[in-house]
């Protein structure tokens, strides 16, 4: 995992539970001394570990602390890359172009980032079909990041999960409704 998920999610816990806190999860569940850098990369585990930790001590699950990390990196990311962002017109333009658009500029940016692959298509004017796959399964925090895009377009949206890695499927289906 790419350092600035790492970054992020040490901005959000800081902010929400202070630096104790990440200083204390550092000390569980990394090597001495690390100091995540954006464009490094560092292993699954260690994320897995501090989300785990994050969820138990906001006593939420697993998915709930992963939809909402999702939220919350989307507007971390968008400050970060405002220029990427504001190609977008909006919500679902940025949607469509998250593949072909948004993971080239990832990959630009960054060597062997890892990347899900995301089909999203039009289903009516106010339904968005996307299809997340990804061996990591990481299905949760893409949801906080649909979630994290409509808040920055100020759109409402409904998101149905009709199938999940985490169920047995061989890729995560969701259905957005947004407007």
């Amino acid at each position: 995992m790419k350092g600035v998920i790492f970054r992020c999610l040490e901005e959000l816990v800081i902010e929400t539970k202070g630096m104790d806190l990440w200083e204390e999860l550092l000390e569980q569940h990394c090597p001495s001394d690390r100091v995540y850098i954006s464009a490094q990369s560092y292993p699954d585990e260690e994320l897995v570990a501090l989300a785990t930790s994050v969820s138990k001590t906001l006593n939420l699950s697993m998915p709930e602390t992963l939809k909402a990390f999702g939220t919350y990196l989307f507007s971390f990311l968008a400050k970060k890359h405002t220029s990427i962002v504001n190609e977008f017109h909006s919500f679902e333009h940025l949607i469509l172009s998250i593949d072909k658009v948004i993971h080239s500029e990832v990959q630009k940016l960054y060597d062997e980032p890892n990347l899900p692959v995301i089909d999203a298509s039009v289903l009516d004017s106010e339904t968005i079909k996307l299809i997340y796959n990804s061996p990591r399964q990481l299905c949760f925090c893409a949801e906080g990041l649909i979630y994290g895009c409509a808040q920055h377009f100020n759109e409402s949206v409904d998101i149905q999960q009709t199938t999940c890695s985490h169920h047995g499927d061989s890729m995560c289906t969701f259905i957005i409704k947004h407007g």
